[in-house]
């Protein structure tokens, strides 16, 4: 069975993954996909960005990089173009070596992955809820993390057609409350 989780930032989404780790899933973080996916894409992000992104390493400098593609939806895409195929190629190879797996991506829809689950847990919590836990987690100014969550306002799994069955888990309580329902629908599922 292949699981996507899936959310707005600061939503919960790993809450959700613990227990289905504990389980036996194999989690797929397609955040850190994403790390590896830039790293094998480089000399095309710098072609494509230019030399102010190189770190005098070799490596990418995400911050310059970030700066340039959150101020500019164009440049934001351009880089989804280079780096967002590499990252769903690495998900398909993991799904086939695994048999249950977990693909957590905030982006699961946008880029795609959604085709590849079986069912989908959208997690989600008030925008106050996630604010004061990513002020905790996150290494922003408030200032930026509300204009992440601004900018996220409209997110939501009705905006996409899938064939997966979606399950929308309120992630406000304590972690075995979450687990606890994402118990109970596995098993209307069996």
């Amino acid at each position: 069975m292949v699981i996507g989780v899936a959310g707005k930032t600061c939503a919960g989404k790993n809450s959700v993954v613990a227990p289905l780790e504990k389980m036996g899933f194999c989690h797929v973080d397609v955040d850190q996909l994403g790390h590896i996916a830039l790293e094998n894409q480089k000399e095309k992000v710098f072609q494509a960005f230019g030399p102010k992104i190189r770190n005098q390493d070799g490596s990418v400098n995400r911050r310059e990089l970030g700066a340039i593609v959150f101020s500019c939806p164009e440049e934001k895409r351009k880089l989804e173009s280079i780096v967002h195929p590499e990252m769903v190629r690495m998900v398909e190879d993991i799904i086939v070596e695994r048999q249950d797996v977990i693909i957590n991506a905030a982006i699961l829809f946008e880029m795609g992955l959604d085709k590849l689950c079986d069912i989908i847990f959208w997690v989600d919590a008030p925008a106050i809820v996630r604010f004061f836990r990513g002020l905790k987690r996150e290494k922003v100014s408030p200032w930026a993390l509300f204009k992440r969550i601004w900018a996220q306002r409209k997110m939501n799994p009705n905006n996409f057609s899938t064939d997966a069955d979606i399950f929308t888990i309120s992630n406000i309580g304590s972690s075995e409350k979450t687990a606890e329902k994402i118990v109970k629908i596995l098993e209307k599922r069996k």
